[in-house]
């Protein structure tokens, strides 16, 4: 992301140029109680928030296993590509086969596609646990909001 980040001093917002995203005051001291106000979701909104995290919570197991299997095929993958590169390996010793088959243009392929596949299955981890945050912070603006509204 090469977008420049743009800060208000006199205010404490911080945007990123160029864009229509909204501003987020740092200053919350300085805000007015209809400022304040005006920040909160309605309860329709957090309502229907809770049930799109709901929703996307529900579809973590899935991702969570195809990305697991997409790691296992791409180390099987690996596993492949290094056996074929020691079987073209033309090195006198065993450490000089080695070294070239790890140098081999398909296995630093297959590697790579590796630490990429571990990358997506540890964000799918990482999303799950953070809407399953985001879902207990939607239950308890939902209790409150049902409290408020009796």
């Amino acid at each position: 992301m090469t977008d420049a980040l743009t800060v208000n001093t006199a205010t404490g917002e911080v945007g990123v140029a160029g864009s229509d995203v909204g501003l987020v005051t740092l200053d919350m001291a300085a805000l007015s109680e209809d400022d304040l106000l005006a920040m909160f979701p309605t309860p329709v909104q957090a309502a229907g928030a809770l049930l799109l995290a709901r929703r996307l919570i529900a579809q973590a197991p899935e991702v969570i296993n195809g990305r697991s299997k997409a790691l296992k095929d791409a180390k099987r993958q690996l596993l492949i590509a290094k056996g074929y590169a020691r079987q073209r390996a033309s090195g006198r010793t065993a450490e000089d086969r080695r070294v070239e088959a790890e140098a081999d243009a398909e296995v630093i392929t297959a590697g790579e596609w590796v630490d990429t596949c571990e990358l997506l299955l540890e964000y799918a981890r990482e999303r799950r646990k953070s809407l399953s945050e985001d879902v207990e912070i939607l239950r308890s603006l939902n209790a409150n909001f049902r409290q408020e509204h009796k």
